[in-house]
């Protein structure tokens, strides 16, 4: 029964979209959280092409543990 779950979705997305037209979003609030600047550090990273494959995953790494993130064992070297 895919289709009542596709429409389940629907009608949730539909409700939450008429929410949000009800209030003001601050959209910078939301750019600047934690997960936002960390992604944007990984993206800079990762487009810095002065970079060795070893070091882009370095720094990634480094990334996690400022943002005291669980990288696991990646950095046990």
């Amino acid at each position: 029964m895919e289709i009542k779950l596709d429409l389940l979705k629907k009608h949730i997305c539909d409700t939450i979209n008429n929410q949000l037209c009800d209030f003001e979003i601050d959209v910078n609030e939301i750019a600047n959280t934690t997960a936002v600047m960390a992604l944007f550090e990984i993206q800079k990273t990762l487009k810095n092409t002065d970079l060795s494959d070893f070091e882009v995953v370095e720094e990634i790494v480094c990334v996690f543990e400022k943002y005291n993130l669980d990288c696991g064992a990646r950095h046990d070297f």
